[in-house]
């Protein structure tokens, strides 16, 4: 596998592996480097490390892992004994380190915050904010080229405040690298925010107007696939349903 890692800044870098062309990240700092996810299999995840240290010039010493997707974890036991981290819910694999809310690691002149808002597109996803360099990533929080993938461990109706954690300190020229694609600024950022919230809101608006599940992907004009709409919207209606609001049974309207 020859792996050609894109700059993000000069010390930030992150490259895609196949099948899923998932993205992984380098952070690296004047003592020490870290990766952001793994890749697919222990064979990639130690091709992916030795790159990186080929890469980076120090050694590679951690690893964040953003969520439990294979594409992002089953490159872990291929990285040998360097410091895995990841949030405490994630319980797929063994990290050696995990946080609640908060966490941060410095590489030398380089620090990484790790930050954990609540559920949003599984329940343990973590957003890895560089202060120094403006740089975010964003795990499967964000896609581009393609829809969010949904999970049902995840929160439709938090995943917007969840980015919101990042988008309010962000600026103009912050970058973000997400789960799959190229990387994306803060306006594509915004945008797919909305589009989110866009499935939980607009969903709970159908429900009051007594629009059942079957007829909701046609009854709005919804910036996704018919693919994702079929696994989001009967996950939308099942997180309004929890909270007591279901379609109305609509009542046989008789002549006088």
């Amino acid at each position: 596998m020859t792996l050609s890692w894109t700059p993000v800044t000069d010390r930030v870098f992150f490259t895609a592996v196949e099948p899923h062309r998932v993205n992984i990240g380098l952070i690296v700092g004047d003592d020490a480097a870290m990766l952001i996810d793994t890749g697919n299999t222990p064979e990639q995840g130690a091709e992916l490390l030795a790159s990186a240290r080929e890469k980076a010039g120090v050694p590679v010493t951690h690893v964040l892992l953003t969520h439990d997707h294979h594409d992002h974890i089953g490159g872990l036991p291929g990285l040998g004994e360097i410091v895995s981290i990841a949030h405490e819910n994630l319980t797929a694999v063994e990290a050696t380190r995990t946080f609640s809310m908060a966490m941060a690691v410095d590489l030398g002149n380089q620090r990484v915050e790790f930050l954990h808002f609540g559920d949003a597109h599984t329940d343990h996803d973590v957003l890895v904010f560089l202060p120094g360099e403006n740089v975010v990533f964003a795990g499967d929080l964000l896609e581009e080229g393609a829809d969010p993938q949904i999970d049902d461990r995840g929160s439709l109706s938090n995943w917007p405040m969840v980015l919101d954690g990042v988008l309010g300190a962000a600026n103009a020229r912050t970058q973000f690298v997400p789960g799959h694609g190229a990387a994306v600024d803060r306006e594509f950022a915004f945008i797919q925010r909305a589009e989110v919230g866009m499935l939980y809101s607009q969903t709970e608006m159908l429900i009051q107007q007594g629009v059942k599940l079957d007829d909701a992907a046609s009854a709005v004009d919804w910036p996704f696939t018919a693919e994702t709409l079929a696994a989001a919207l009967p996950k939308a209606y099942a997180e309004l349903k929890a909270k007591g609001i279901e379609p109305k049974r609509q009542l046989p309207i008789f002549g006088i």
